[in-house]
């Protein structure tokens, strides 16, 4: 079983973990360590969620950090920790213990408060000065205090100032009716696409807690796609995704490899694939891309012979598209 494809399992794991996007995967505490190491290659870095580092006492907290560094991953807090710290007066007091308990990574958000310019540089300085990967997340917990769009470009411009390595944005643990996500977890795909204008896809991380949110954001921008609020339980299936193991996402290399188009043109060349015939209507239901987005799509994969137009049998009126060969 472990040659049956010329190559061992585990070198397809390797190439998986070192070739795709980041992937940050919560920790409640309930997490089973021993299962965790299964799939350990899978994960950049484990997030200890929200507050629970106050609920162990600093050996405990180390001894758990240490055992996930040992399998060769990342540890970082949640971003409600340093929230507390700020508004209980501890804020330097939580760095040192992020510091001292072991932590790899530091997450500095604005989620449930704001923390004030002089503290977010005092953190990315700490941060810098002691070998720390410095995140930064973008968006409110709370659904009355939802920021619209351009108020979320604001923060992501002003977050930039302090150099953090990742920027991610808010996806709460539901996902949905937070940032990229409406009130059903669909994602609205001229945020998330407008936010990625803004910063490199390679400094950029959606959390996406939802299992079909992790499908659709890889159809859209590819494998390499940082990706944050993991359950344990979704690590598998996301890295099959990722290496097109599964339906979903079987024939994305292929069509990549072939095909030099924009995000929004490879999706829709995904969604025509893996139909029979579908018309524009259809295209644009799925995507949740405008009608003009849907129909530059077409022209350029028209253009390229991949794939062709015709009638709907039941309405000649409608025009529907498959592939070609």
């Amino acid at each position: 079983m472990d040659h049956y494809f010329g190559e061992s399992i585990s070198g397809i794991g390797r190439e998986i973990s070192g070739g795709f996007g980041k992937t940050m995967v919560i920790d409640r505490l309930s997490t089973n360590l021993d299962s965790m190491q299964h799939l350990s290659k899978f994960m950049t870095y484990v997030k200890i969620g929200w507050g629970l580092s106050f609920l162990l006492n600093e050996r405990i907290l180390g001894d758990r950090i240490t055992r996930i560094k040992d399998m060769g991953t990342g540890v970082c807090n949640g971003g409600t920790f340093l929230e507390t710290c700020y508004v209980k007066g501890k804020f330097e007091n939580g760095l040192t213990l992020l510091k001292n308990s072991g932590f790899t990574h530091i997450e500095i958000s604005e989620g449930v408060c704001n923390i004030p310019k002089r503290e977010r540089k005092m953190a990315a300085e700490f941060a810098r000065e002691n070998g720390l990967f410095l995140i930064m997340e973008v968006g409110k917990k709370r659904k009355s205090e939802q920021l619209d769009l351009n108020e979320t470009l604001d923060k992501v411009q002003e977050v930039e100032e302090f150099e953090p390595d990742l920027i991610i944005i808010e996806g709460r643990e539901t996902g949905k009716d937070v940032e990229i996500y409406d009130g059903s977890g669909n994602i609205k795909w001229e945020w998330a696409d407008t936010i990625g204008k803004m910063i490199s896809f390679d400094r950029l991380m959606f959390e996406a807690p939802l299992e079909k949110q992790q499908v659709e954001l890889i159809l859209r921008y590819g494998n390499k796609v940082n990706l944050g609020n993991v359950s344990m339980e979704s690590v598998g299936a996301l890295a099959t995704q990722r290496f097109g193991l599964r339906g979903d996402t079987f024939s994305m290399e292929r069509q990549s490899d072939k095909f030099e188009g924009s995000p929004a043109t490879k999706f829709v060349l995904h969604i025509i694939r893996n139909s029979v015939k579908i018309d524009q209507a259809s295209l644009m239901r799925i995507t949740g891309m405008s009608r003009r987005t849907v129909q530059n799509a077409l022209m350029e994969l028209l253009r390229g012979n991949l794939i062709q137009e015709g009638n709907d049998m039941r309405d000649l009126r409608r025009k529907v598209y498959s592939i070609i060969g």
